[in-house]
């Protein structure tokens, strides 16, 4: 593209400035014409018709009086024909071309003739130059005289230099009343253009700096109505920008803090086998090293691509009281380790609408953390109850070390309420999981610490309406 018209249809001011300019001028123009079409035509079609109202009163005179008598009183009625001025001509052919009477301003009979004949019952109107060199206006008409049989032809002049230097000052008037009037629009354009761009100016401001991430939502409230769904889309992906970013830098940290333990751990059994023959107990530690670090990689792995929208909900009718079966069955070893006891209140059937490998995945993490956490001897209990609008599951389990301040942080990765803790073989990503996923069925996992109990209230899940047994 040549610089010109880059400079011209490289910008949105430039475009609409050019646009308004030359829409303004064109408009301009068309109106300076058609002011000046009118005006002369009113100007003009005053002096025709002052021309024609005087020979149309020399016609009355000369049809109706002998031609002396009539002559006389013309000059009587109208002195400006009797005098040698310069201003009013008469003049009267016949139909050969002789001349049969002269204005005395006209003394020499030179009066310039119509150019084309004048019609039977029409005027016939025609600029001219005067006996006296002047530039004139004059108009013909055919009449009969009073003791002639042929018609004659009669011609009233009338100087125009007046009227012509009057059209002058009008279009003085007008090219200076458009050109004012078009600089004035040049001006409000420039100015209205500036203005209305400026909300778009403060928008690219409010963008932030190249490079620089936006950490603001833009202000949709106090910009034009044009800009809320440019600057609504921005925010959108702005967000969806920073919760991306946000879940990278989580990934990171927590994979160089998790990790950090279980390397060092790993590292040590490893140092210690190179010296000479590595005893179980040192493998079996690195062997558990290992697996804490690929549950850990797992669960992030896990977090990631569901905060991402990578893997979705697919639901479809389960039955949920079979599911918790299997889920306590899978849960019964670990807790019987540690001399837990699980308890469950379960209906014969309990028909919803979830995903399942998802469903069964949060109640598998929250019976495994229940079954870790709880005191070794005490009862983890799993109540499933039908509610207003559907099934809530609860997994309560005792918690004597927890406060209702902890309540908040449960959903936090790797967080632990004691060091003690820190030293578990539990990957820490248990209830961070189980809350993602629970909002991605569009659940609620809520906790509630009730008399040294805490209980994790999953629901309501929607149920589904069984077909009735036709040969019931």
């Amino acid at each position: 593209m040549s610089w010109p018209r880059n400079l011209l249809f490289g910008s949105i001011r430039a475009r609409l400035l050019l646009l308004m300019l030359g829409g303004l001028g064109t408009l301009m123009f068309a109106l300076f014409l058609l002011l000046d079409f009118s005006i002369d035509k009113q100007i003009f079609g005053r002096l025709d018709a002052t021309l024609l109202g005087r020979a149309r009163g020399v016609v009355v005179l000369l049809e109706s009086h002998p031609r002396d008598d009539a002559w006389q009183e013309l000059h009587e009625l109208s002195p400006e024909y009797a005098t040698g001025g310069h201003t009013d001509f008469v003049q009267i052919w016949d139909a050969a071309g002789g001349t049969l009477l002269s204005s005395a301003s006209n003394a020499a009979n030179n009066l310039q003739p119509p150019p084309a004949p004048v019609p039977a019952n029409a005027p016939l109107f025609y600029d001219l130059r005067l006996p006296d060199g002047h530039r004139g206006r004059a108009v013909g008409l055919r009449f009969s005289m009073l003791g002639r049989a042929d018609e004659a032809i009669l011609v009233v002049a009338e100087e125009r230099e007046q009227v012509d230097q009057l059209e002058r000052h009008v279009h003085l008037a007008l090219v200076i009343g458009v050109l004012g009037m078009g600089l004035l629009a040049a001006l409000l354009s420039v100015l209205a253009v500036r203005g209305g761009l400026r909300p778009l100016l403060a928008f690219a401001a409010d963008t932030g700096p190249d490079g620089a991430p936006r950490v603001e939502p833009l202000p949709v409230a106090r910009m034009p109505s044009e800009l809320k769904p440019f600057a609504n889309t921005l925010n959108s992906a702005f967000a969806r920008l920073q919760a991306a970013l946000g879940r990278e830098r989580r990934f990171a940290r927590d994979v160089a803090h998790e990790l950090r333990t279980p390397l060092a751990e790993t590292r040590m059994a490893v140092e210690l086998a190179s010296r000479g023959a590595p005893s179980p107990g040192v493998l079996a530690g690195a062997i558990a090293s290992i697996d804490r670090m690929q549950r850990c990689i797992d669960g992030l792995l896990s977090l990631s691509r569901y905060e991402a929208g990578i893997d979705q909900a697919q639901v479809e009718p389960l039955e949920l009281a079979d599911l918790l079966r299997r889920s306590l069955a899978m849960v019964a070893g670990p807790a019987g380790k540690r001399e837990v006891t699980v308890a469950a209140q379960l209906p014969d059937e309990c028909w919803v609408i979830s995903d399942p490998a998802l469903l069964e995945r949060i109640v598998d993490n929250l019976l495994l953390n229940a079954a870790e956490y709880a005191p070794a001897g005490s009862d983890v209990r799993v109540e499933l109850a039908s509610v207003a609008d559907g099934w809530n599951l609860r997994i309560g389990n005792a918690a004597p070390e927890l406060s209702a301040e902890d309540l908040a942080r449960l959903g936090e990765r790797f967080w632990r309420k004691s060091a003690a803790r820190e030293a578990s073989n539990h990957g820490g990503l248990g209830l961070a999981l189980s809350g993602t996923l629970a909002g991605l069925l569009g659940q609620r996992l809520d906790f509630t610490l009730e008399q040294g109990v805490l209980w994790a209230s999953l629901g309501p899940l929607r149920p589904i309406a069984l077909p009735e047994d036709p040969g019931s």
